[in-house]
């Protein structure tokens, strides 16, 4: 099975580096559908839920001097729990857990999920990244979970966002018939100032229901990001963040597989996992499942991939602790200027 799926991945990188070109910025040509289409009607409607850069009138511009900088890309999924604990596990503790992780690890992107209302005022206080996403609730809730995505401000430039819906009708808050939550993608085109590439972050989290749910969802994640992305799809690297509710062996993982993304965990080459998987329940849980995950398309290279399962205290007065009951994922690809 692990033959197979290096094959498939390397088979998939092939054709991405044959296909490859500049990532196109033009959005008017990237949306260009002719009269009439649904496809021109959801991009309407998306267009309406994206935020263009601040300096959308101006080219975004490389620092000029890149020497001693780490051109390596540092991305990094972590679910965070929305559920408000008492004790140890309380939020505000776990708020405190996940900054110093993210001091030690240093990642450039982060995906995140489950970010209450809660999470989402913390994360925004974390003055190194910018914030996008919204809630699954509705573009204007302050209820429900966020799929939000932090990136490295001094490193990237926001050049558009967007969330849509994992349903029949993507584009409105909606649900999944079947499923018991609705579930979101929320993506962003970054400019990055050290390499001069332009690359596509996204970031899910599948149901919990039943498998038929999630694969159906899955499907809907990669057809309506293709559709979104438009020319962006094929010409820029992607970089997804799940956590799936799923196993590998599952068809939501092998959905989103068998579309154009590997599992970086297939290709990285130092896997300092040890073999864990990433939901443990606060540790109730001995080798639980891999069910979070980052996938990839493009030709970066994968130098590692790591579950981080190491406790960090709340306070100088209190006993180290998890930052979720999911451990987090990171993986480092080695980024090469264009």
């Amino acid at each position: 099975m692990m033959i197979f799926k290096r094959t498939i991945a390397l088979l998939l990188l092939l054709l991405f580096v044959f296909g490859a070109f500049a990532c196109n910025k033009n959005e008017a040509e990237e949306n260009e559908t002719p009269s009439g289409t649904v496809e021109q009607t959801e991009a309407a409607t998306e267009k309406a839920t994206k935020k263009p850069s601040a300096n959308a009138t101006e080219p975004p511009k490389m620092v000029e001097n890149t020497e001693g900088l780490d051109l390596t890309l540092k991305i990094m999924s972590q679910n965070l729990c929305a559920g408000e604990r008492t004790g140890a596990n309380s939020i505000e503790n776990r708020t405190k857990r996940f900054g110093a992780m993210v001091e030690e690890y240093a990642p450039d992107i982060i995906g995140t999920q489950e970010a209450s209302l809660k999470w989402i005022a913390y994360l925004k206080t974390l003055e190194k990244y910018g914030v996008v996403g919204v809630s699954r609730e509705g573009k204007r809730s302050t209820a429900g979970e966020w799929n939000a995505i932090l990136y490295n401000k001094d490193r990237f430039e926001l050049m558009d966002e967007g969330t849509f819906w994992l349903s029949s009708t993507p584009n409105g808050d909606s649900i999944l018939s079947g499923a018991a939550n609705k579930r979101i993608c929320t993506w962003a085109e970054l400019f990055d100032r050290y390499t001069g590439r332009t690359l596509i972050m996204a970031n899910t989290h599948l149901d919990f229901m039943t498998p038929a749910v999630r694969a159906e969802q899955a499907a809907v994640l990669m057809r309506h990001l293709k559709q979104v992305l438009g020319k962006r799809f094929t010409q820029c690297m992607i970089y997804l963040t799940a956590d799936l509710n799923a196993t590998e062996a599952e068809d939501a993982h092998i959905t989103i597989y068998d579309r154009a993304f590997v599992d970086v965990r297939d290709l990285a080459k130092e896997d300092l996992s040890d073999g864990k998987g990433t939901y443990h329940a606060f540790e109730r849980i001995e080798n639980g499942r891999e069910i979070d995950f980052c996938f990839h398309r493009g030709n970066d290279e994968v130098l590692s991939y790591r579950i981080i399962d190491k406790k960090y205290a709340a306070g100088s007065d209190t006993e180290a602790g998890l930052v979720s009951d999911h451990y987090a994922v990171l993986v480092t690809f080695g980024m090469a200027k264009e």
